[in-house]
């Protein structure tokens, strides 16, 4: 008779349902149910109180195979431990490291996203979203760490107190858990069954059922069974401790794969400052994928090895698929823009100004938007970037030029273009092609054709955007 089906029959036997019972030991009835049906087992502190709701012992619920471990035959390997609070704080602090790693590794992203965030034409937003993503990491963190703590907390005590004998036979471990001299719970596992052994410093930890066992490795014999067994099955999930060499090149080209896409970014940014085409640029994140490559197959090469690889394979393969979709785009949308003068032309006809020589310009047709909510509809944003020469001599003449205004009366601000809010600009200039007029409202409600330019002299880059809007008074 199994555990569960010790504690169904006991229940039974005193008229309770599995309700009933849970709000005696404060656990749910479906955490009763997973009990009873060998899901999960008792903790030692709900064990204590199920023996005195039963009125029996803690060896009369766990005693399942009694006959079968009750054998004659020796084992070939018997160890006891006891573990101190000092050594329990000590092993729990090393596996604490792993709680940090991942807020480290977003913080280092995000900070590395903040240089591309602010060189963009709308910083605020991209400094706002990675200061969210950041504060979401950090108090996802507190909370992993507080409930770790807590575990931690509840978890030391109770090992300190308790006795672990562990009986190694030929395809099985025995092991039994003290408390007070009293036996409170007696395992059997076959090695098959174990599901990960990690190493911690001095320290081996096997699990079974989801259940940590520690091991101190000092008392181990040279030839364990431990070993030997263990560590030499190839069906078995082992994960042996990284030497520090090989986990040295492991994080460095973890890391760097996670801040592949930011460098990519930036070394876009860099690039379409000399040549300013942005989006045809993109193509340069693909230079940044044998980075990734070569995490995903060092990880197999640690995988091979037995020692931890699942976050390198899992971080390159994540990245390179990332990087080269982004990638891509440089092909699909690069005939999206019109890099010919005509935008340039068109506009010094219309307006009467003088547009100096330019190093790059990007016309995007966005004709095909539709009617934004604020009645505008826009037929195409040209982007024209200058030297600093150029830029120089422009902005000597736009200074003397009343038709360029360094602020917007807000009057103005309803004929704008609704590309002014995603936009650093020190100059703009309004002009009604139906009415000839700059930087004036229509006397007149009903639909204008407008031409908006925005200059930023802190970028040297000016932006031409040419709409239709309803205007009502």
């Amino acid at each position: 008779m199994t555990v569960g089906e010790k504690i169904q029959l006991y229940r039974k036997n005193l008229g309770m349902s599995q309700e009933e019972l849970g709000q005696k030991l404060l656990v749910s009835r479906q955490t009763i149910s997973q009990w009873e049906k060998d899901q999960t087992v008792p903790t030692i502190d709900n064990l204590i109180r199920l023996k005195e709701i039963f009125g029996v012992s803690v060896d009369d619920i766990l005693n399942t195979e009694t006959e079968e471990l009750a054998v004659n035959e020796a084992p070939f390997e018997n160890y006891v431990f006891n573990f101190s609070i000092t050594e329990l704080d000590g092993i729990f602090r090393m596996q604490r490291k792993n709680i940090w790693k991942r807020p480290i590794i977003t913080a280092i992203i995000c900070i590395m996203a903040v240089i591309p965030a602010v060189i963009s034409t709308d910083p605020q937003v991209g400094l706002w979203f990675f200061a969210g993503v950041f504060i979401v990491n950090l108090l996802v963190f507190l909370k992993e760490l507080r409930r770790y703590d807590k575990f931690c907390k509840n978890t030391i005590p109770r090992v300190a107190g308790s006795t672990y004998e562990y009986q190694l036979y030929g395809d099985y471990i025995n092991i039994n858990i003290y408390q007070n001299d009293e036996r409170t719970r007696q395992i059997k596992c076959y090695y098959k069954d174990i599901e990960k052994v990690n190493h911690y410093g001095s320290w081996l930890f096997f699990q079974i059922s989801g259940q940590s066992y520690i091991v101190r490795q000092e008392n181990l014999k040279e030839n364990s069974i431990f070993y030997s067994y263990m560590f030499n099955n190839s069906d078995k999930v082992v994960v042996n401790q990284t030497p520090a060499k090989l986990r040295t090149v492991s994080i460095v080209l973890f890391i760097a794969s996670l801040l592949s896409i930011i460098a990519g970014m930036n070394l876009i940014f860099v690039v379409s400052e000399i040549n300013g085409l942005f989006v045809e640029n993109i193509w340069v994140l693909f230079l940044f994928t044998p980075i990734t490559v070569a995490s995903v197959v060092f990880g197999f090469i640690l995988k091979s090895k037995g020692y931890k690889y699942k976050k390198n394979i899992i971080a390159g393969i994540i990245m390179t698929v990332v990087l080269c979709i982004y990638g891509s785009f440089a092909f699909i949308f690069a005939g999206m823009y019109d890099h010919s003068d005509t935008p340039v032309i068109e506009t010094e006809q219309t307006i009467g100004i003088d547009i100096p020589e330019y190093t790059s310009i990007s016309t995007e047709d966005m004709s095909q938007w539709g009617q934004r909510p604020s009645g505008e509809r826009t037929l195409y944003k040209s982007e024209i970037t200058f030297n600093n020469s150029q830029s120089e001599e422009f902005e000597k003449q736009i200074r003397t030029d009343d038709r360029w205004l360094s602020s917007v009366p807000n009057d103005l601000v309803g004929v704008m273009t609704w590309y002014r809010d995603f936009t650093v600009y020190d100059y703009v200039l309004i002009y009604n092609t139906d009415t000839a007029e700059f930087n004036s409202l229509p006397e007149n409600e009903g639909t204008y054709h407008f031409i908006n330019i925005l200059y930023s002299s802190e970028v040297d880059r000016m932006i031409i955007i040419e709409y239709d809007i309803d205007f009502v008074k």
